[in-house]
């Protein structure tokens, strides 16, 4: 970097062309034909003067774009946005100006690099602004032309494909690249190769979704995605992936080979393909290098702690990570006593194969606080003593592993320590971000300390990471933090859409059905519900059930007198 620019000092268009040239040069952007274009427009037509002009209809150049509908080119700039910011953290960090082009706009920011006075970090000043040459005005013509081009082509790929998606399992598209990787397929009947194309898949997804600048769709959504083999297109409309990771694995010997691609799902488009082999005992390495090249085309940016988890292993022993896997997909939903004992026991078989791998301690801390707050504990205070002393071994033995903290934060909740529980959540979700089990008890725990309204975030987070599997129980606890918000027909809505697409019910959820339709005056629809409850579950613990989640509170009141006068008794 050279000397520190002075007040006086001013960027010059010749400065401005330099630096875009050596951008364009740079291997962020050496292959990257339509980021390259969109970039040169946009600067050129900012040191013409015509910055105020930079809007998504005139980029596109198409009478019938409609910037409200029409996301192609705001996609665009996104994908450009991240690709800049990547360049000037890597290879670009000692360029002495950056090119910017600010969020929920297309006109371009000029300003000195780090190390400037920020007084200079500004636009170029209208009364430097030069006129290019005849041949560069050529340039931005012709530029400009295959930019609308590309728009127009992407563009109708895009519009014939999009479909609004389901609101109550995707809450929308956001600027954040959302993966779904898809199973990898064995070539051959090998049972080997399958295990081992699962194992690689699921180093995969838990090491992307360590990162805070990406989202990667859930294991148990993944699994469910592959007994329906949708289509791309169909993934992006109906849960918002941005992108598809697949492939093939073949095994000869010791010898694996994977064929992977990386699929714009707006496009369809191939991001990144390559063969891929190495020995079985270094599959390590080949997960390894398969999640860092996501993260490379995608521009994910990196900070220093998440690159040190990004890089942990947490178990070299493929069997204990199945007793794990097994044991989380079994114990959903998790309000089936014997299913939560089985899933124990797996969970402790993953401990004793390999100690080292806090899953196992963190899975079992789960169990036993399921039991309590299912009220399903013979003794509960102890039962939440085993599961606060498991899950702190969880976090002694691997303090990079989410869970552990989530399961923590969980029987801290439970246990009247609120504070403590909360403290633990956060740290669960800021160590591993994209997974859906710890925003989901994230959201448990706001609600379980009076904060039901925060609680939605990462509960609705929850069920965009993992969008296809019914069993699990983001949806109902969802709908549980409507109705302590008082949004009582939202809370209904939620809780109705889970039964229909085969989420977990039973006594518990039926009760804030019931209550819901209370408060909106559907009185019979509510009595229909109770009688129904009475019959099936006539010793269900009302009271004590409510008490948990709404506290004592005037909403508890409120509930409980709407459910007495339906019939439901209260605790004996």
């Amino acid at each position: 970097m050279g000397p520190a620019a002075s007040a006086e000092d001013n960027l010059q268009p010749e400065l401005i062309q330099t630096e875009l040239e050596r951008v364009l040069a740079s291997p962020d952007f050496e292959r990257a034909d339509r980021a390259r274009a969109f970039l040169r427009f946009i600067v050129d037509e900012a040191l013409e003067g015509r910055a105020d002009r930079l809007k998504a209809f005139t980029i596109a150049r198409d009478e019938s774009f409609d910037p409200q509908t029409d996301t192609i080119v705001r996609v665009e700039a996104g994908a450009l946005r991240r690709r800049l910011e990547h360049y000037y953290l890597t290879s670009g960090r000692d360029d002495p100006i950056m090119i910017d082009v600010p969020k929920g706009r297309y006109e371009p920011k000029f300003s000195w690099n780090r190390g400037r006075p920020p007084e200079l970090k500004t636009s170029i000043p209208e009364s430097n602004r030069a006129r290019v040459s005849d041949s560069t005005r050529k340039t931005t013509l012709a530029v400009g032309i295959t930019l609308l081009m590309l728009l127009v082509i992407t563009g109708g790929l895009f519009l014939k494909t999009h479909q609004p998606m389901s609101p109550e399992l995707n809450p929308g598209m956001t600027s954040t690249p959302f993966i779904a990787v898809l199973p990898l397929s064995p070539i051959s009947d090998d049972p080997l190769a399958g295990r081992l194309a699962a194992g690689i898949v699921e180093a995969i997804i838990t090491k992307l979704s360590k990162l805070s600048g990406l989202s990667v769709m859930a294991h148990a959504s993944m699994l469910k995605l592959e007994s329906r083999s949708m289509s791309i297109g169909s993934i992006r409309n109906e849960f918002g992936a941005t992108h598809v990771l697949r492939g093939s694995l073949e095994r000869e010997g010791n010898k694996v080979r994977a064929n992977i691609q990386l699929i714009d799902t707006s496009t369809v488009a191939t991001v990144w393909a390559d063969q891929l082999e190495d020995t079985v005992d270094k599959l390590f390495d080949l997960e390894d290098a398969v999640a860092r090249q996501v993260t490379t085309e995608l521009l994910i940016q990196i900070n220093p702690d998440e690159r040190t988890r990004f890089l942990h292993r947490h178990t070299s022993d493929p069997e204990a990570l199945l007793f794990f896997r097994q044991a989380l997909v079994l114990i959903m939903p998790p309000n089936d006593m014997t299913r939560v004992l089985t899933a124990r026991r797996l969970f402790r078989r993953a401990s004793e194969l390999d100690p080292k791998f806090a899953g196992g301690y963190a899975g079992e801390s789960f169990t036993h606080s399921i039991s309590v707050i299912f009220l399903k504990a013979a003794e509960p205070a102890k039962s939440l003593e085993k599961a606060i002393a498991l899950a702190t071994t969880a976090i002694e033995t691997d303090p990079d592993f989410g869970m552990g903290y989530a399961t923590l934060a969980f029987a801290y909740a439970l246990s009247g320590r609120p504070g403590e529980g909360l403290v633990n959540a956060r740290r669960a979700v800021a160590v591993q971000p994209g997974d859906a089990f710890g925003q989901w008890l994230f959201g448990v725990n706001l609600i379980l300390t009076g904060k039901p309204d925060e609680a939605i975030a990462p509960l609705t987070l929850a069920l965009r990471l993992d969008p296809v599997e019914p069993r699990t129980p983001y949806q109902n606890v969802l709908g549980i933090a409507h109705y302590a918000t008082g949004e009582y027909a939202t809370a209904a809505q939620i809780l109705e859409q889970n039964l229909k697409r085969g989420g977990p019910a039973g006594p518990h959820m039926e009760v804030f059905r019931a209550a819901a339709y209370v408060e909106l005056g559907q009185e019979r629809k509510a009595q229909e519900l109770v009688d129904q409850m009475l019959l099936s579950h006539p010793g269900f613990p009302v009271e004590k059930w409510l008490t948990q989640l709404l506290g004592s509170g005037d909403n508890f009141r409120r509930t409980m007198d709407s459910l007495s006068r339906l019939g439901l008794p209260p605790n004996e």
